[in-house]
């Protein structure tokens, strides 16, 4: 009798155990109020646009998100506050006459912005899903930044855009949708799509991202992904061109690795091709229809890691 009881108990045991272990995994955040959550961010970007002049532009920014986790809401909502952390950009164009690099030490202007950018906080809001529903407090910052002393404006537009195009608000919500807004806000799912609008270079574009969950351990959750880039409409601009108008479209690939009892990133390798089509509407030495394509390719390599 003492024998069989023996064998239900590890029978039962044995069964628990893989029954838990061939589960999906929940394919969300699992995030508690006082926790700290880092991403550090590398991005390469290259653009070439067959221009008459050829135009190459080299931009490389480092960055490190830290966000604490204030609170759970009862709606469900995840309420943290931000703040970035060892920035570095750096950007080269030399058609443009542009070579600026935040740790040089050359450009004071951009230093000071940088050194104030780090010692900034903003808050926001986003689902279990990672789906970003809010920012606030970043926009002010850099309104305060664009109040820095005036030396030479031509400089500091440069710097303010190229700031603004990397860390502002856009491009930070750009970010954590990439990276953080990877699980479906319908579980379970093994295959599933993410519709987002986008920020490349400042402007918004449809990224409709699909998933695929592609394999789970005990530790990690591997899911891959595939992203189409399309502009919902032509942009117009005045530029050194003249009267432009132009399109965009792209496609980007992600392979992440997520931790599964936190759900938090821990590494992914993203790329992205972007070409931009612009047709000039009314220049001086350039003819009417005109058409001028430029292609940009980035690779963003991110770690991720729950600090306490």
């Amino acid at each position: 009798m003492r024998r069989a009881l023996t064998s239900v108990i590890i029978f039962h045991t044995l069964w628990l155990v893989l029954s838990t272990h061939g589960q999906d995994p929940l394919l969300s955040h699992a995030m508690k109020a006082g926790e700290r959550y880092q991403l550090d961010i590398d991005i390469q970007q290259n653009t070439h646009s067959e221009s008459t002049q050829g135009d190459e532009i080299n931009l490389y920014s480092r960055m490190k998100i830290e966000l604490d986790v204030d609170s759970i809401g009862t709606n469900k909502l995840i309420y943290l506050t931000a703040r970035y952390q060892d920035l570095l950009v750096s950007m080269l164009a030399p058609g443009m006459g542009i070579d600026i690099n935040s740790s040089s030490g050359k450009d004071q202007m951009l230093t000071e912005m940088v050194s104030s950018l780090e010692k900034s906080e903003f808050e926001l809001q986003m689902s279990r899903a990672g789906e970003l529903k809010q920012i606030d407090g970043l926009e002010e910052i850099f309104y305060a930044l664009a109040s820095h002393p005036l030396k030479d404006d031509q400089e500091r537009q440069v710097v303010l855009h190229t700031l603004e195009e990397v860390y502002g608000p856009d491009s930070f919500g750009s970010l954590l949708k990439l990276f953080v807004w990877v699980y479906p806000v319908i579980q379970p799912m093994n295959n599933w799509t993410n519709d987002m609008i986008y920020y490349f270079n400042t402007k918004p574009v449809k990224l409709v991202n699909r998933y695929v969950l592609s394999k789970s351990t005990e530790d990690l959750v591997t899911i891959q992904g595939l992203g189409m880039l399309n502009a919902l409409e032509e942009f117009r601009d005045t530029t050194s061109m003249g009267e432009v108008t132009s399109t965009v479209s792209g496609s980007q690939t992600y392979d992440f690795q997520m931790d599964r009892s936190t759900g938090w990133l821990r590494k992914c390798v993203s790329r992205q091709r972007v070409k931009i089509e612009t047709t000039i509407v009314k220049s001086t030495y350039l003819p009417a229809g005109l058409k001028i394509p430029s292609y940009t390719e980035s690779i963003f390599e991110v770690s991720g890691s729950k600090m306490y």
